[in-house]
């Protein structure tokens, strides 16, 4: 399954303004879940994640626990109009 996320950070300050910050949440990402892909998009701001389906929804967690820790005021939000096919 495929889903694509929408992330929000309280501080500008947080956003993954460089490409060894989105690859540095990539990694974090596969560390602490079972996400077999993982694509980080405008500066973070746009996630979308590939998981098993039974898994997806502890792979979410872990995903909102990683944006939680850069900004612990961070939303990530499932966008319908971003999964259209």
């Amino acid at each position: 399954m495929i889903r694509t996320y929408s992330v929000k950070f309280k501080s500008k300050s947080k956003l993954l303004d460089t490409q060894d910050k989105v690859e540095d949440v990539r990694k974090s990402i596969f560390e602490h879940t079972k996400a077999t892909d993982v694509v980080i998009k405008d500066e973070g701001q746009i996630v979308t994640i590939e998981a098993e389906d039974e898994q997806f929804s502890e792979v979410m967690n872990g995903v909102v626990n990683v944006f939680r820790r850069i900004d612990d005021k961070s939303e990530v939000s499932y966008k319908f109009e971003l999964n259209r096919a």
